[in-house]
């Protein structure tokens, strides 16, 4: 199977792929030589394949799998590579407000602001509820865990090494006990939220599609989010990024560490942040996470060239050398 996808001027895969965490969580598996992202996509409950995601010529992205798929499958997986890779976001309005700024001219000029996310808002939520209090490797290992309950890919997308497995639906995850998500996943007290949401989903209590569909005002969008358990301020501004609305911000201790690090004159707050990025409304966040993820890159180097297993576990820590220092992400 081959799929080609047209995208627009501004689309730049690697920017699009290693510019956020989640290429560093499975089902996802970055091949920096190749420069490749392996993915399992789910098309339901009893089916999935493996795709193998690369740029081709001429402003396309390729997709590619081991057998043909019928044609209801190929437009399923399309559409999961379109969400992951936010082929239809426009972001012309912040690249011009990017060339306007000499701190964040270069974030124009390599079409930064496509996030990567998930190919469901499910997967997306239980993604944000496990960075929240850890590390960035145990958050590695528990999306890993969780992954093990998911559907088995009828293909390898090329990918003999990498995950297996589409990420669990609702209803799978619904089936799960607190108790074995505990053990296999080691979420700990993220078990009761992460089953409570697959359960509100598939039971049909809570509509994702409503909230992912939603063009109302960025602040109710914000508090429908909160009210999903699990989810608080900082949940709810991630998902809002994820949802491509940029005016939150996600502040955590690594944003307080980035300021405090760089203007050590003063004690910064989440006030202080939230002020400072002000003006670039409404892409406060595009604005944050340009300068965070640069600070990741002066500490390990270009990130398509980071290893899932090895860079990729240690985002967050301090210098490539470092042991796995504590860094709490979150409220």
């Amino acid at each position: 199977m081959k799929i080609c996808i047209r995208t627009p001027s501004d689309f730049r895969f690697r920017s699009a792929v290693c510019s956020h965490g989640f290429f560093a969580l499975a089902p996802n598996r970055w091949h920096p030589p190749t420069r490749t992202l392996h993915t399992v996509v789910g098309l339901d409950a009893s089916a999935a394949v493996g795709v193998a995601i690369r740029e081709g010529p001429g402003r396309v992205i390729v997709i590619e799998s081991g057998d043909e798929l019928p044609a209801p499958r190929r437009a399923a997986v399309g559409r999961a590579v379109r969400r992951i890779l936010r082929v239809d976001e426009d972001l012309s309005a912040f690249h011009r407000r990017c060339r306007a700024s000499p701190g964040h001219a270069r974030a124009a000029s390599i079409g930064f602001g496509r996030l990567l996310r998930s190919a469901s808002l499910f997967e997306d939520i239980v993604k944000v509820i496990c960075t929240c209090n850890t590390t960035w490797r145990q958050t590695t290992a528990m999306v890993r865990g969780l992954v093990a309950w998911g559907t088995p890919a009828e293909q390898s997308g090329g990918n003999q090494d990498g995950p297996a497995r589409a990420f669990p639906t609702p209803q799978q995850l619904a089936g799960v006990r607190e108790t074995a998500l505990k053990k296999r996943a080691r979420v700990g007290y993220r078990s009761a939220f992460i089953r409570r949401l697959a359960r509100d989903v598939a039971d049909g209590r809570l509509d994702l599609g409503e909230l992912e569909s939603f063009d109302g005002p960025s602040d109710e969008l914000y508090q429908r989010l909160k009210h999903i358990r699990g989810i608080g301020d900082y949940g709810a501004a991630n998902l809002c990024m994820l949802l491509g609305r940029y005016d939150r911000l996600a502040v955590d201790s690594e944003m307080l560490r980035l300021f405090r690090q760089r203007h050590p004159e003063r004690a910064w707050t989440p006030a202080d942040l939230r002020a400072y990025y002000e003006c670039w409304r409404p892409f406060q966040f595009l604005a944050y996470w340009f300068d965070l993820w640069q600070d990741y890159v002066e500490r390990h180097g270009q990130a398509d060239q980071w290893w899932p297993n090895t860079t990729g576990q240690a985002i967050t820590n301090p210098r490539p050398a470092a042991g796995a220092a504590r860094i709490r992400q979150g409220p």
